[in-house]
């Protein structure tokens, strides 16, 4: 179980740079919308529960998506076929939108008030944005979210063909900071992610809650302006 850590836990003296998490940080939805998706459509939730953990947790095919090996509308074909099986039907674009809140448009909604903090961290530390992501998402996120403003590292899952939580993709997230990991402050909303973080000595804060996050990211900034 992942620990949320607090103003308290911290030690803000030591974080030298943020690493970002997209899906569930950046943007509304993620894990969050693919745990309610199968009820959307009226599967029972201990059915869609097993069938999720069947596609997402114990088999590789979504890790191969996310490491770009294998290509998003064969994962999307797969769910299809599976909700079929057990008497559920979605088309291959509704299946294909998996992580989206209904209603939501081309994607997922923007959170402004992380853009704006994660802009004010860039102008006082360097800032990365380390995403688990798909190739076909990519043109999509990148025209909402300026990266090159925001960010001094883009490490995304598809392009460098590893994903959290393999300690490699931390490690190349630490090799392109320039930056010990014991240096490092991680905000993801999924806990293994967080766990993988911790495992290389970064401080980690889940996103649960939008205001207590960013209290936190508020004292960093404060923090480090004061010292600079």
């Amino acid at each position: 179980m992942s620990k949320s850590f607090n103003n308290d836990d911290l030690d803000y003296e030591r974080i030298q740079a943020v690493v970002f998490d997209l899906g569930g940080v950046f943007l509304e939805g993620g894990p969050s919308e693919v745990a309610q998706f199968g009820m959307r459509y009226g599967m029972d939730s201990h059915v869609w529960n097993e069938l999720r953990r069947e596609l997402f947790i114990d088999g590789d095919d979504w890790d191969r998506v996310e490491r770009g090996e294998a290509p998003l509308d064969a994962f999307a074909e797969t769910l299809r076929r599976r909700m079929a099986d057990h008497g559920f039907q979605v088309t291959l674009e509704q299946a294909r939108n998996f992580m989206r809140p209904p209603g939501s448009g081309d994607g997922s909604p923007l959170r402004p008030e992380i853009v704006e903090v994660c802009g004010r961290l860039h102008r006082v530390m360097p800032t990365a944005l380390l995403t688990n992501n798909v190739a076909e998402w990519r043109d999509l996120w990148r025209s909402r979210i300026d990266t090159a403003r925001l960010f001094d590292v883009v490490v995304d899952s598809s392009a460098v063909r590893m994903r959290k939580p393999e300690p490699r993709i931390y490690a190349l997230t630490e090799e392109k900071l320039g930056i010990d990991g014991a240096h490092l402050l991680f905000v993801d909303d999924i806990g293994s992610n967080l766990k993988g973080a911790r495992q290389r000595g970064w401080q980690t804060l889940k996103y649960e809650d939008t205001h207590d996050v960013l209290s936190v990211l508020n004292r960093v900034a404060q923090g480090r302006a004061a010292r600079r």
